[in-house]
């Protein structure tokens, strides 16, 4: 993926719905967009990036097109705007760009599609929001930048004791914090977690309970401080939730009714040698926030090739497994192809979270729960639990399982 490019053009027009004018230069406002242009203070459409070859290649049909007249704010050339998604950071010399939304739902024929004979914004323009003002001019860098990392570990001087001996020593602690999630505008669930990766949390979550399918069922995604608020297409009923306040350990899921939506089991169309699970398990001793402060516990996703996907944390088991679900969901990765090692036990809620997202297989270097070991057998999820120094035990499907 190409992480950087410049910047082609910058284009506004003092209204919404008409083509812009390219003006080479603008004032980026925090919290509001593009200087003088129509959407200026536009909820989270502050400002529209369009790649320069989607404008040159329509230029071949239409010649007499340019710059702005798709109503595009930036036009960039270099960076894969195709690669984004919900949530990732752009910056353009001081200016921070979030992105909010990928494409539109085009109502009608506007005049822009009128004057350019079609309209490509609603398939490929990005929308974002602006966190950090600054000047942007033809000929910036723009640049995808990582996201900032939760600020959950903190120092504090603590008296340590072992065996007959005290000192004074500075510990790392783990920090947790709240987060709501806010789904078409009505609050959804509050948890307690730890700060960073919010949006996959949030994602990961609607996915394990089925409220979303896939990325594309998403419309748009705000992320504030505590608030995570994403706005769907089409409305599903999803599985429903125990408490809408979750502490750190607890599912949010009604196991009891929650069986009854997920449907068929899945097929296990795919086997996995036991090295992969066991590569999964060493790979969570990994986890950075765990190594320093030991308050978290760690969810390794894996393809089933046994390549290494994703590693996150969260004070609480389930926010882990959001986290993993979130992120593959966003980039794109089949979670059908998945396995889910994680650090907790396996109850019935975890696996109701697993078969919500379609993940065929969960192993942990915990227990495993009798209940979780049945419902993992009705709904075609190998199970796996102690997962340590090539020893485990399956509990579900275990023809998924290569063995000698």
């Amino acid at each position: 993926m190409a992480s950087r490019g410049i910047i082609r053009a910058v284009c506004s027009a003092p209204q919404k719905g008409i083509q812009k004018k390219d003006f080479g230069k603008g004032l980026l406002i925090p919290g509001k967009g593009l200087e003088g242009d129509g959407h200026f203070g536009f909820a989270h459409r502050q400002v529209s990036l369009l790649d320069a070859s989607e404008i040159e290649r329509m230029k071949k049909i239409i010649p007499s097109l340019f710059y702005g007249a798709f109503a595009e704010n930036l036009v960039t050339e270099g960076i894969d705007l195709k690669a984004l998604v919900l949530g990732d950071m752009l910056r353009i010399g001081k200016a921070l760009l979030r992105v909010t939304q990928i494409g539109k739902e085009c109502h009608s024929r506007c005049a822009i599609y009128e004057a350019a004979g079609d309209c490509i914004m609603p398939r490929l323009g990005i929308f974002c929001e602006v966190l950090s003002g600054g000047p942007v001019q033809t000929g910036d860098t723009i640049e995808i930048v990582p996201e900032p990392s939760g600020d959950c570990i903190v120092r504090r001087k603590i008296l340590r004791i072992n065996g007959g001996t005290a000192s004074a020593e500075e510990d790392r602690m783990l920090r947790e914090s709240r987060v709501t999630l806010v789904l078409d505008g009505e609050k959804q669930v509050t948890a307690a977690y730890t700060p960073g990766e919010e949006r996959y949390w949030a994602v990961g979550h609607l996915k394990c309970r089925r409220l979303i399918s896939d990325r594309n069922d998403i419309a748009s995604m705000e992320i504030a401080p505590g608030t995570v608020s994403i706005n769907r297409k089409a409305v599903t009923p999803g599985l429903p939730l125990l408490n809408r306040i979750l502490s750190s350990s607890a599912s949010a899921i009604l196991t009891g009714n929650a069986e009854k939506r997920l449907g068929d089991p899945i097929p296990a169309e795919w086997t996995i040698a036991p090295s992969i699970l066991q590569d999964g398990a060493d790979w969570l001793a990994e986890a950075p926030v765990f190594r320093a402060t030991g308050g978290t516990h760690a969810a390794a996703l894996l393809h089933k090739s046994g390549r290494r996907l994703f590693l996150t944390e969260d004070i609480g088991r389930h926010n882990a497994v959001d986290k993993a679900a979130g992120w593959a969901v966003l980039h794109n990765i089949p979670l059908s192809e998945t396995i889910l090692i994680i650090s907790g036990r396996l109850p019935e809620d975890m696996v109701i979270k697993a078969a919500g997202a379609g993940i065929p297989v969960l192993g942990s270097i915990s227990a495993a729960m009798a209940e979780g070991a049945e419902l993992a057998s009705r709904q075609g999820i190998t199970l796996a639990g102690f997962i340590r120094n090539g020893r485990m035990n399956v509990y579900s499907v275990p023809e998924r399982i290569a063995r000698k």
